[in-house]
């Protein structure tokens, strides 16, 4: 078989002839032929005399790309280099004019096309050619950006360099981090090496140490859909959390597909980026950004193939590039060819287009990202979303619409009060800043993680198609018959879009099934009148205080009607005295026991029992609010744990990952009455609530969630109280592994978690007294976090022992119940 090879600077390629004509990207290498086809490529696409711009070109750009690019973009991906370091000397007579290209070669050629838009910074390395003299190509990159402040270079490194020298060479011209590249590797066809072979673990450690970038352009034929480089990306990246693994060419998304099916292996990992350089699809892109949001992908023009004239195109299962060389444009094509860096400026276009992408979001892609991990900008403070939640406090009633969410209740003056992107369990807030949230995740909402895929392709299916119609979707009845069937006992479901709805619909539909009005209840179970009037008395200026040891202490009931005073009696758990009394209460009139089936703690023996029992004596619905504790400690209610069925039980929160969507399920005996009362809502028919609960609960029935939860749970659990023990902190821990608890046994408690919190906070944690962990927090995660709480422990047992807490705060002690803001 006869291959004939061919190479572009930075992309090879080659075609097979065999019986049946293939394309295959991974050449062997001839080194002599791809040294000659270089120089001329190189020379030709950076000297600016011989560089044949054409107005196209600049039309193209102002007609399309203009406003597109932002004014402070900067370029993740750009070679700069010295001709005579990476041809064979017998070619050097064949170089015109100078053989520098330094920045101000890059800036004049790319001048030609863009203008007055012309990215002036950038991330910057040499050109890496198998003969390359490595050392003399890094002196010239540094050389070259000293005048460059914004700018940053990467060095080229062979795996077989002394790391002392190396780490020397870092320290002497200030680089960021490491270029890697395949050519190096010790093996004649070098794109079937794998990565550990052009990357050595010396590189990893030395990143790791120094916070320093690497880029990587990978090989092997199917790049990231190959599950060797999956399995070799995610190993070294949790190994070396202080390295920073840039995946060149969208994860060499040269074929869009090996970027699309290998993305989602990469999920999660909080110390890999991507650039967009030579890449003509959109594809790759739109896969990067589905997965991490917008945060990860940077803009790399990857000059100067940036100035060649072609594109590269997907074909079956590799790639192919269209160039000067091998394309005949004059007989085929219809408009005149661009450049590959305008044809990869489109596709990125299209990509954020195709998303719905915002001008800040753009923003991040083209500059702030990079600025950011290679920490040219500084960290920003957090002070924009302060001053937006100040803004909020004024026009919006208790700033914000759920009290949970108050940063007052975390860390007044400091708590990230707005967030912009949330994927996994990854939160960036407002101000561009990345926390791990191991505090609410979402108040128990999110139970799978942030943006899961799963349940966000069916919501995103359903927008697509239309989510509002005079119909309702079928998603409906399919929800109806998951719930009923995990849950046996139940015949029918009614939907809502929120816990308290599906709360209120549920007391409604008891009061008519049974024609009482009283209801005895127990724990936390939202913010209508029928649940409210517990805190009224007699006197509307003197409410009682019934509800504070449910959960949330001091709910006024102010604009509950005073006539509901005494439909409400309260018990606690595992009391059954008082819930003999709650009953007694009632004189007959008792509609519904109502109460969570357990939040942190287990019933005691038979507690359960005996409410089934009560409910059936006084001829009650036995309602279970299922919304906190339902899916997080088996896949439905947690009272199937129990082996005790209600009547009617009210689910959300973790049903739909996140989306707005409630549910009442029941008997039909008492679901019925749901006919005979106004319950209805144009709202409760629209279709993305539906359509990700489906999805949530399918995932939840393949994936047994709770394990994890427990498991993950058990070492915060064992982690807090490890630290408390180390530090002699007084630890209270309390809840289940699932949703847990942490406090002090100390008069400052709520100043103590304030100040935790705000010291997680500059850790990278959202951590409070509360911590609900999901499906996508895994073992490292937790690690991570505990190590960050053990120096934070730390400086809590100095401030008990200085008698000095409030005053090392950044702002006042937090909230710990309904409390009025105060202006």
């Amino acid at each position: 078989m006869h291959k004939e090879s061919r190479s572009v600077p930075g992309i090879d390629y080659c075609v097979r002839r065999a019986p049946k004509t293939t394309l295959d990207p991974f050449p062997r290498s001839d080194a002599v032929y791809a040294a000659t086809m270089t120089a001329s490529k190189l020379l030709s696409s950076a000297d600016p005399g011989r560089r044949q711009y054409a107005d196209a070109d600049r039309t193209v750009f102002d007609t399309h790309l203009r406003d597109f690019v932002p004014s402070n973009a900067f370029d993740a991906h750009a070679h700069l280099y010295d001709l005579r370091h990476i041809v064979p000397t017998s070619v050097h007579s064949q170089i015109s004019g100078s053989p520098e290209v330094d920045h101000s070669v890059l800036v004049s050629c790319m001048q030609r096309w863009m203008g007055d838009s012309v990215v002036c910074e950038g991330l910057y390395f040499p050109y890496p050619v198998a003969s390359l003299d490595c050392a003399t190509a890094n002196t010239f990159l540094a050389n070259t950006l000293r005048d460059q402040p914004g700018s940053r270079g990467l060095m080229v490194i062979r795996p077989e360099d002394d790391p002392a020298s190396v780490e020397a060479m870092l320290q002497l011209h200030g680089f960021v981090g490491f270029k890697v590249y395949h050519v190096f590797a010790a093996r004649p066809d070098s794109f079937y090496a794998e990565q550990g072979e052009f990357l050595p673990e010396w590189a990893w450690d030395l990143a790791d140490q120094h916070d320093l970038a690497i880029m990587m352009h990978m090989v092997l034929p199917e790049a990231l859909s190959d599950q060797r480089n999956q399995r070799y990306i995610v190993d070294h990246c949790r190994r070396y959390p202080g390295a920073k693994l840039i995946l060149a060419h969208a994860a060499r998304g040269f074929n869009a597909r090996h970027t699309v099916d290998g993305i989602a292996s990469l999920r999660g990992l909080e110390n890999v980026w991507f650039d967009t350089s030579a890449i003509c699809e959109s594809a790759a892109f739109e896969a990067i950004l589905q997965t991490f949001g917008v945060t990860r992908l940077m803009y790399g023009s990857d000059f100067p193939v940036s100035e060649l004239r072609g594109r590269c195109v997907s074909v079956g299962d590799g790639f192919y590039w269209l160039h000067d060389d091998n394309a005949r444009w004059d007989d085929y094509l219809h408009a005149s060819p661009q450049l590959v860096g305008i044809e990869s400026l489109l596709a990125l276009q299209q990509a954020c287009q195709r998303l719905h992408l915002l001008d800040r979001d753009i923003e991040r892609l083209f500059a702030d990202n990079a600025r950011q991990m290679l920490a040219i900008d500084t960290i920003p403070n957090g002070e924009q979303g302060q001053q937006l939640y100040r803004e909020a406090k004024i026009v919006i009633p208790g700033g914000t619409q759920l009290l949970s969410k108050r940063p007052e209740m975390f860390a007044p003056d400091t708590w990230p009060a707005y967030f912009e992107q949330a994927i996994g369990c990854e939160v960036v807030d407002t101000d561009g800043r990345t926390f791990i949230d191991m505090s609410h995740c979402g108040i128990l909402s999110c139970i799978l993680g942030y943006a899961d895929p799963d349940v966000n392709a069916a919501v995103i299916r359903r927008v697509q198609l239309g989510s509002m119609s005079t119909q309702q979707t079928a998603d409906e009845v399919e929800l109806a018959r998951l719930l009923t069937d995990i849950h046996p006992w139940a015949d029918q479901a009614r939907f809502t879009r929120s816990g308290g709805e599906a709360m209120a619909a549920a007391v409604r539909i008891a009061r008519a099934a049974t024609g009482k009005s009283r209801l005895a209840v127990c724990g936390y179970h939202g913010w209508h009148d029928w649940y409210l009037a517990a805190n009224l008395s007699d006197s509307f200026d003197d409410p009682t205080d019934a509800l504070d040891g449910h959960l949330l202490p001091g709910l006024a009931p102010n604009g509950v009607p005073s006539q509901l005073a005494g439909t409400v009696s309260t018990f606690q758990y595992n009391c059954p005295d008082q819930l003999d009394a709650a009953i007694r209460s009632a004189n007959g009139d008792l509609a519904a026991i109502v109460m969570e089936p357990t939040r942190s703690i287990d019933p005691q023996e038979r507690f359960l029992e005996a409410v089934r029992e009560g409910a059936d004596r006084a001829g009650a619905v036995l309602i279970f609010d299922e919304i906190s504790s339902g899916w997080r400690l088996c896949p439905g209610g947690a009272h199937l744990l129990f082996g005790v069925d209600p009547d009617l039980a009210a689910f959300a929160k973790g049903m739909s990952n996140g989306f707005a969507m409630g549910a009442v399920i029941g008997r039909h005996s008492v679901m019925e009455a749901a006919q005979t009362s106004f319950i209805s809502s144009t709202y409760w028919t629209e279709g993305v609530g539906p359509a990700a609960a489906v999805a949530a609960i399918k995932k939840m029935q393949q994936i047994d969630v709770p394990a994890h939860l427990r498991r993950l749970g058990e070492q915060v659990l064992q982690g807090w109280q490890m630290l408390g023990d180390k530090h002699r902190l007084p630890v209270v821990i309390s809840g289940r592994p699932a949703a847990c608890v942490l406090g002090f046994d100390h008069p400052q408690n709520a100043a103590l978690l304030t100040l935790l919190t705000t010291r997680m906070l500059d850790r990278g944690f959202l951590a409070s007294a509360n911590c609900s962990l999901t499906l996508a927090h895994q073992d490292h995660h937790v690690q991570r976090y505990l190590t960050a709480l053990d120096d934070v422990f730390a400086e809590l047992a100095d401030a008990i022992q200085n008698n000095n807490i409030e005053q090392q705060l950044n702002g006042p002690v937090k909230h710990t119940g309904f409390q009025r803001l105060v202006e």
